[in-house]
């Protein structure tokens, strides 16, 4: 299995989504540390459905394994995220954000993860296909309890609420004696004077009239106990209500702990699981901090490197953006040998390795022998590949993918197609309301679009020549479905909602 296989699959394992201040994903660094030492350890694994099976009988144990439980938990988390997102687009309500129906959804999932993980086949759907609707039925079942109480209006609600319901609510909304008994005894003058004209089968309580607050006031001032207390004036009653109201409100609204916030349980769960790794956990969080203070050196040495030699940056996408682009080609578009190219992209890469190698031993104190140059040389090679295709070529095309008016509407077709292992093209045709030949027919269209798109690119910013476009043309072909094979169209899908 290729490295970009096994780090897509570490990253469904180890990922969840954050709403706050914007959805996005976000990976768990200990699970993902811990996931790529038990790869290591057993190669079998290096497989999604393999894996997927391993941590479904792992958890399922009587002594169940919580660490493999979270592992199954972040798998279904985009799940989760997409069910929430389009149950909240679909019946938005003012008690609760996206991030409570986010909540909803991963609670359901936190006593089901194991069966239904344990029942999902790969090769029939996608995890989120396969869990909308059990999620989306579960988010409305939660978010529908609050209906009665939150449809009805003030009057109706303090009509239907019992003497022991209110009594609760307003000890739970930290109403205490004196103003508890005067809420109370308004409440109960309140049902004593209000008799409304029979509402509609549709329609809310009125609120009380003039005459009916003045009647209100007056029973609770004659009801009260002792005498020579202050009497109930109207302005107080109607505020002693509101008391009521709220406190009703709040007792069947459902309760959240933000997402974002520390959750002291599952930090202790996760905590007594890595109790064993805490030093190796300390050693990776460092090592991760300098392989992003790398990159970032890198990406700035490849900004300093391109002001000093103009056609480094495009030589360098060349060279490493496209398979089978070789060095030939490249000295066609430059007008000089393949070995002044070979030497040219040596003299580049040094200044790279060079920036690198200062870099370490002023930031990090760490220096290198003969040896460890060699490795840190075979390691830029691997950089570059990935920056040169995942930060700009990849990027470029996920932004033509989103923004180009002919193919965002083809994103639900793209996804379905290349979302699952097995591909029935009839099925999947059939599913769309459209022709198998008209499947066909989109797939090449919008792969089409894609390339030329990108032929575009390359002329207007690298000014590439259009012999060189010709040349490129099966390399481009072979990147635009390595892109759409990996491209992340479940959040393509939610920014067209």
């Amino acid at each position: 299995m290729t490295d970009r296989m096994t780090e897509i699959i570490i990253a469904r394992f180890s990922t969840y989504y954050q709403v706050n201040p914007h959805p996005r994903p976000v990976q768990d660094y200990r699970l993902r540390q811990h996931l790529i030492r038990l790869l290591q350890q057993h190669p079998e694994l290096h497989d999604e459905t393999v894996l997927l099976r391993y941590f479904c009988n792992q958890a399922a144990k009587s002594n169940s394994d919580l660490l493999a439980l979270n592992y199954l938990l972040a798998y279904v988390d985009i799940a989760c995220y997409l069910a929430a997102k389009s149950t909240y687009d679909a019946f938005q309500t003012p008690e609760q954000a996206l991030a409570d129906y986010l909540q909803i959804a991963r609670a359901y999932m936190a006593n089901r993860a194991v069966e239904l993980c344990t029942k999902f086949d790969r090769t029939q759907s996608k995890i989120e296909t396969y869990l909308s609707p059990p999620l989306r039925d579960a988010i409305m079942s939660e978010v529908r309890k609050n209906e009665p109480t939150q449809r009805q209006s003030d009057w109706g609600l303090l009509r239907s609420t019992s003497k022991k319901g209110l009594k609760t609510a307003l000890q739970n909304f930290a109403i205490g004696e004196p103003k508890l008994s005067r809420c109370f005894l308004t409440w109960q003058g309140f049902l004593e004077v209000y008799a409304p004209v029979k509402a509609g089968k549709n329609q809310r309580l009125p609120e009380p009239t003039a005459e009916q607050w003045e009647a209100i006031a007056q029973f609770c001032t004659e009801q009260q106990f002792p005498q020579s207390i202050q009497p109930f004036t109207v302005p107080e009653v109607k505020a002693l209500l509101q008391i009521c109201v709220k406190a009703l409100r709040a007792s069947t609204h459902i309760q959240f702990h933000p997402l974002d916030t520390e959750n002291p349980e599952l930090q202790l769960e996760i905590a007594t699981q890595f109790e064993q790794e805490a030093w190796y956990g300390e050693q990776d969080t460092a090592k991760g901090d300098r392989l992003q203070q790398m990159t970032t050196e890198l990406a700035s040495a490849i900004v300093s490197l391109s002001r000093d030699f103009p056609d480094a940056r495009k030589m360098l996408i060349l060279e490493h953006g496209f398979t089978g682009f070789n060095q030939s080609y490249i000295g066609k578009e430059f007008g000089i040998k393949q070995y002044k190219i070979s030497r040219q992209l040596t003299s580049y890469k040094k200044y790279l390795l060079t920036s690198l190698v200062k870099w370490s031993q002023t930031q990090v104190n760490v220096t290198f022998n003969v040896k460890d140059v060699d490795r840190l040389s075979t390691l830029l090679d691997e950089w570059l590949t990935w920056y040169c295709q995942n930060a700009i070529l990849y990027k470029f095309l996920e932004t033509t993918l989103k923004l180009h008016p002919a193919l965002k509407l083809e994103v639900t077709l793209l996804c379905r197609y290349y979302g699952c292992e097995r591909v029935d093209e009839r099925a999947i045709a059939q599913n769309l309301n459209i022709k198998p030949t008209e499947l066909q027919r989109k797939l090449v269209q919008v792969k089409t679009i894609l390339q030329t798109q990108l032929h575009n690119w390359l002329h207007q910013n690298l000014a590439l020549k259009p012999c060189s476009l010709s040349a490129i043309d099966k390399s481009s072909a072979l990147l635009v479905e390595q892109f759409l094979a990996n491209a992340p169209y479940a959040l393509l899908t939610l920014e067209r909602r």
